[in-house]
């Protein structure tokens, strides 16, 4: 399974990333698509039980369609059967977090994480979720998912504007420039302040 069978994008603001150029201007109001290729295989033989992958396109569709009340109900149906998998859990937290429930959203993600820590996806979108409850933990996370993909240039702006809050000038200048280097088109969203001593020179 990979990534492509997750309906629910990383956000910005309170939802989506995958595909998200600048994050703090505007939340996407509905999720991205993250799938490619075929999704679009027949559910399989009408009076059988569906597999957990039937299960998870399933939700997938339901997703991309807006039908998040079927989405839901069949991502839990997969859980129930298959306790620790990670997209399920991944999509039942972005659901979640969508209908701003941050606690709800948040204990799903820590199931995905159980299920693989470094699954970047979960950790991007609950960090987003304790930006404005914790921000010292959405730090650490963010840092983590920085180390775990050094291009990731919305996390690096996210950290960057955590850092500035909590008056860390010099690591908050650091990640701003991280953010620009990868993505240019991130620079307007860098507080002024920042922004030319962020912009690489000579580079």
């Amino acid at each position: 399974m990979s990534v492509r069978q997750i309906f629910g994008s990383l956000a910005c603001g309170a939802v989506l990333l995958t595909g998200v150029a600048a994050c703090s201007e505007k939340p996407a109001d509905k999720p991205q698509a993250s799938s490619s290729g075929d999704s679009d295989k027949a559910s399989g033989g009408a009076n059988t039980e569906p597999t957990p992958a039937e299960l998870l396109q399933l939700g997938v569709e339901q997703g991309q369609a807006g039908n998040f009340d079927a989405a839901k109900v069949t991502f839990e149906k997969l859980v129930a059967a298959e306790s620790t998998n990670k997209f399920a859990w991944f999509n039942l937290g972005f659901i979640a977090q969508s209908r701003n429930e941050a606690d709800e959203a948040i204990s799903s993600y820590d199931k995905a994480l159980a299920a693989d820590a470094n699954y970047k996806p979960a950790l991007y979108n609950k960090a987003i979720a304790l930006e404005s409850k914790a921000p010292t933990t959405a730090i650490e996370i963010y840092r983590k998912v920085v180390s775990i993909d050094n291009k990731s240039s919305t996390a690096y702006l996210r950290l960057g504007m955590l850092l500035s809050q909590s008056g860390d000038d010099t690591a908050a200048r650091d990640a701003f420039k991280a953010a620009i280097r990868l993505d240019k088109g991130l620079t307007s969203a860098v507080p002024a302040k920042y922004r030319t001593s962020s912009t690489p020179a000579g580079r």
